[in-house]
């Protein structure tokens, strides 16, 4: 459980979103958080980013974001940096872009090398402060790692 915005609606940075991208990049924002309050903890990850690589790709978090339900509009790749961009404009993630190699599994398993690739990972400023009593004692009990007892 996370602390709930009551009035992240009326906050300059979504009215920023709002004129930018009308209701569907207030609802993706929603989403947003969804995504990381979903994400918080796994592999022991408690900072309130995502890198953008497999299996929680760009493609992964376009699906997220803008699900598939039937409407007339299908979001692309392109519209998903468009969105993180303007979000990064209003101040509601940071960006962190770095290049890295690109590799792909081979038919033997084996994996090779196919070239360089641009890595972002999103962050939600102050994500980790959100969360509730329960989830920070979570957070409290990973970090101190291992203990003795007499």
């Amino acid at each position: 459980w996370f602390k709930h915005h009551n009035n992240f609606r009326n906050t300059p940075a979504m009215s920023y979103v709002q004129n930018q991208l009308d209701g569907d990049g207030v609802a993706a924002v929603y989403r947003l958080y969804e995504v990381f309050t979903e994400r918080f903890g796994i592999d022991d990850n408690f900072s309130g980013s995502i890198m953008l690589s497999p299996p929680t790709s760009e493609v992964w978090l376009l699906r997220e974001l803008f699900p598939l339900n039937g409407s007339d509009t299908e979001y692309t790749l392109k519209d998903l940096q468009r969105f993180l961009t303007i979000c990064e404009t209003a101040g509601i993630v940071t960006l962190l872009r770095e290049e890295d190699n690109s590799v792909a599994t081979q038919e033997d398993g084996s994996q090779k090398v196919t070239g360089k690739k641009v890595w972002t990972t999103v962050t939600i400023p102050g994500f980790a402060s959100l969360a509730d009593e329960y989830n920070t004692n979570k957070q409290k009990k990973k970090s101190k790692g291992l203990e003795t007892t007499r």
